[in-house]
């Protein structure tokens, strides 16, 4: 990685991680229960899958309902294509609560939270382009029922996205998303137009998707790919009614804001620059439904075709680099109630 990317380092910042916990626990997440009830006697598959599109179907019951997961990643030491190496790890959390209003409108109330701190060796001075990244999504859901099948879905989107210390203001990013839900036994399909302001870049507008598709019982597919952060599509297979085994393959995508811990404005620094990385996934996953209330979930996979990219306000290109595949693993707790 270059020298410009080399002198820059990062400080803790404790006080906003914790209050982003206390803001998620009371906002809400859209990761989704997974796996088979405990209660459940057949193969069956618990319908829909860990996607989270239930949150966006009609149900009969006009209760709250809540799920939650917290988990960690890792990912293992890997050499960039200069000189240099890095590895990291992720802590998660999020809680998701929906509830029918009326007949025909679903309301869910979704955030999700996480810390990504980014571990960088070998590079000239000893030090790191950038540390710990928070990342904050609050995106609360509407649905309106207007038949059996079909369904209009909206909401707003408001992210932070930033390096320790970085300007909070400057971090933040914001859009929405619309499009409809169609529904059929054993097969639900969301879709429609996913907009999100960038930092430093213009406004990214995308197509969404989430699909749940019961193939048969005990086999089924899920996409899932509603947010500007990438996508998975994975295929999960119940080998006993309490056990998930799954195979997927997905694209990942962090944009984050620099702070401004490091050389001054000008031409060739970071100050207010923005940092980015791209990679895709193939992984492994097992869920264990201990009961109606608790799943544990662990993976493992590699992680391929990786790339950094840093920066200045104005988009320019201070440095890029790609990363060797690496090998990558976590575990998840799945609550709910």
């Amino acid at each position: 990685m270059s020298n410009a990317m080399e002198g820059l380092r990062t400080r803790p910042w404790a006080q906003f991680a914790l209050a982003s916990l206390a803001l998620i626990l009371l906002t809400g997440s859209a990761t989704a229960q997974s796996g088979y009830s405990g209660a459940d006697e057949t193969l069956e598959p618990v319908y829909p899958s860990w996607t989270g599109s239930e949150d966006l179907q009609k149900t009969a019951d006009q209760s709250w309902k809540t799920k939650a997961f917290t988990g960690f990643e890792y990912q293992g030491e890997t050499g960039l294509d200069g000189p240099g190496d890095f590895k990291f790890w992720m802590v998660s959390g999020g809680v998701s609560s929906a509830r029918m209003i009326g007949d025909n409108v679903k309301v869910a109330l979704k955030g999700d939270y996480r810390a990504i701190g980014y571990d960088f060796g070998g590079l000239t001075g000893g030090v790191d382009p950038w540390e710990t990244v928070h990342v904050l999504r609050l995106n609360p859901l509407m649905t309106y029922v207007i038949s059996d099948a079909w369904s209009v879905i909206g909401g707003p989107i408001v992210e932070f996205s930033g390096e320790e210390e970085a300007d909070f203001s400057d971090s933040l990013r914001g859009g929405g998303l619309v499009g409809f839900g169609y529904k059929r036994p054993s097969f639900y399909i969301a879709f429609g137009v996913l907009a999100m302001t960038e930092i430093e870049k213009d406004a990214r507008i995308q197509p969404f998707i989430l699909i749940d598709w019961k193939i048969t019982d005990g086999l089924a597919l899920g996409v899932k790919a509603d947010t500007s952060r990438g996508g998975e599509l994975r295929m999960d297979y119940a080998l006993t009614r309490n056990l998930t085994m799954g195979v997927g393959v997905g694209v990942r995508r962090e944009l984050f804001r620099l702070n401004n811990d490091g050389p001054g404005g000008g031409p060739g620094t970071r100050e207010d620059g923005v940092g980015e990385e791209t990679s895709a996934t193939i992984k492994i996953t097992a869920i264990y439904q201990i009961n109606e209330m608790i799943a544990i979930e662990g993976y493992g996979g590699i992680v391929a075709n990786g790339e950094f990219r840093l920066e200045n306000e104005n988009g320019d290109v201070l440095a890029q680099a790609d990363y060797d595949n690496s090998g990558f693993g976590g575990m998840n707790m799945r609550f709910s109630f």
